[in-house]
């Protein structure tokens, strides 16, 4: 049963319906409780917020409305598991005992809400309220994705400029790639060449030898001459490989304008006119 004073109606009614739920909640000293998984609990929190609602906005005194609620929360604990006809007597019971207590206008006004609410769905309240209630629930953890914010309107550009734009950017990253790669094929190169030379030099195995016969020193020119040529070579041809994909893409970027540009439509009617004189 709950015991709750004139002060303790006075903030639920002040307060809107969410946060009235809290403060009642934390007034009657209850546990937290998930409505989904348990409906006595929220159902009884809704009568007794209700009955507070109605009585203060009826205009009862805060002490009548203290009152009103004891008499609510009486009549439904004493009426539980009970029959429509037996829950009636109840309720005469109730009133003949708050008689003195409430003003008979407020009183008949209280047992008419009643009979609208509570009596109204006695079976309903009872079903819940009485019967135990198996919860066969399966819990789906969805992720929800916000929305990026919006930028303004005013911010905005056509469609077609800003696919050019995008298309601009490609090119330019690809440039800058090309250029990335051939200069780690640069510095990979020398540094293979270097290896190689070492390797060589390892091999003559000369630290023994005061004087290097000329046969053996040609050798060792010669070799060392190839491996440098053959690593300019390679590394040139990569240069030039570069330089021609380098090149396409400025070309793309000269001759992509811009959407509604006079480049693009000088370029477009010559197109047309290039096709109109190979079909004569």
């Amino acid at each position: 049963m709950s015991s709750l004073r004139v002060s303790d109606v006075q903030q639920v009614a002040r307060l809107q319906k969410e946060a009235g739920h809290c403060h009642l909640i934390k007034l009657l000293k209850w546990e937290a409780f998930d409505e989904e998984k348990d409906l006595k609990p929220g159902i009884l929190l809704d009568y007794l917020y209700n009955a507070i609602i109605f009585a203060a906005g009826k205009g009862f005194p805060w002490p009548s409305v203290a009152l009103a609620v004891h008499f609510a929360e009486e009549l439904r604990y004493e009426t539980e598991g009970t029959t429509m006809q037996e829950a009636l007597r109840k309720l005469r019971d109730k009133c003949n005992e708050y008689q003195h207590k409430l003003n008979p206008g407020h009183l008949q006004q209280l047992v008419n809400y009643l009979f609208g609410t509570f009596f109204r769905h006695y079976r309903l309240y009872q079903f819940v309220l009485c019967e135990a209630r198996e919860i066969d629930q399966i819990m789906h953890n969805l992720e929800v994705h916000i929305p990026p914010e919006i930028p303004p309107m005013k911010d905005g550009i056509d469609a077609e400029l800003w696919k050019h734009q995008q298309h601009m950017t490609e090119l330019s990253k690809t440039e800058a790639q090309l250029q990335a790669d051939m200069s780690a094929f640069r510095e990979n190169m020398q540094l293979k060449s270097e290896q190689e030379l070492e390797k060589f030099y390892e091999d003559l195995k000369f630290q023994d030898k005061e004087v290097i016969e000329r046969e053996n020193l040609e050798k060792v020119v010669k070799n060392a001459h190839g491996i440098q040529i053959m690593v300019v070579s390679e590394i040139l041809q990569k240069e030039i490989e570069t330089a021609f994909q380098i090149l396409d893409l400025k070309i793309q970027k000269t001759i992509t304008a811009p959407p509604g540009s006079k480049s693009s439509r000088s370029f477009t009617k010559e197109s047309k006119t290039k096709r109109m004189s190979n079909k004569e």
